[in-house]
């Protein structure tokens, strides 16, 4: 499952392999039922967050109104694209099988991070991941970036 405010981009996703998309809408929207559709039959192992602030705190929110019964959730903090911080009530998590952890430096050794590093290029050659990419010359940077208008990411390459 993945979520977005982009829908041109969630529907991109299905071709990577995402087998439903929920974007992110207003409040009041249907995101809080399409999300407790989720958490329920299979349920869902591991919420890869990116973005925190609301989104977040509507998936806790969502995950923790599914029940008891509902398979835990490990929750992992990536980013604060969105927001630096959430409100969280402490219902959904004594409600819930909501475990909330952090991914980043210093949530584990240098180590560890440089070897998975390793691991995920290697995996990346024989799964035959590929980046769509497009060269342009740095003298275009302008134009192209202008055009782009911030979709997609938009990256310059000295020659």
């Amino acid at each position: 499952m993945a979520t977005g405010r982009n829908a041109e981009a969630l529907k991109a996703l299905f071709a990577l392999g995402a087998d439903v998309t929920i974007p992110l809408g207003e409040a009041g929207d249907s995101f809080e039922d399409a999300l407790k559709e989720q958490f329920g039959g299979d349920g869902i192992d591991v919420v890869l967050d990116y973005l925190w602030g609301q989104s977040a705190e509507r998936i806790i929110i969502a995950g923790a109104k599914t029940g008891k019964d509902a398979v835990p959730i490990r929750f992992v903090h990536i980013g604060s694209v969105s927001a630096p911080n959430i409100t969280l009530p402490g219902a959904a998590l004594r409600s819930s099988a909501i475990t909330l952890m952090g991914s980043g430096v210093g949530s584990i050794s240098m180590d560890s991070i440089v070897k998975s590093i390793g691991e995920l290029m290697q995996a990346t050659v024989s799964g035959g991941f590929q980046i769509a990419t497009e060269t342009f010359p740095l003298s275009e940077v302008e134009r192209v970036w202008a055009a782009a208008n911030g979709m997609p990411r938009t990256v310059f390459q000295m020659p």
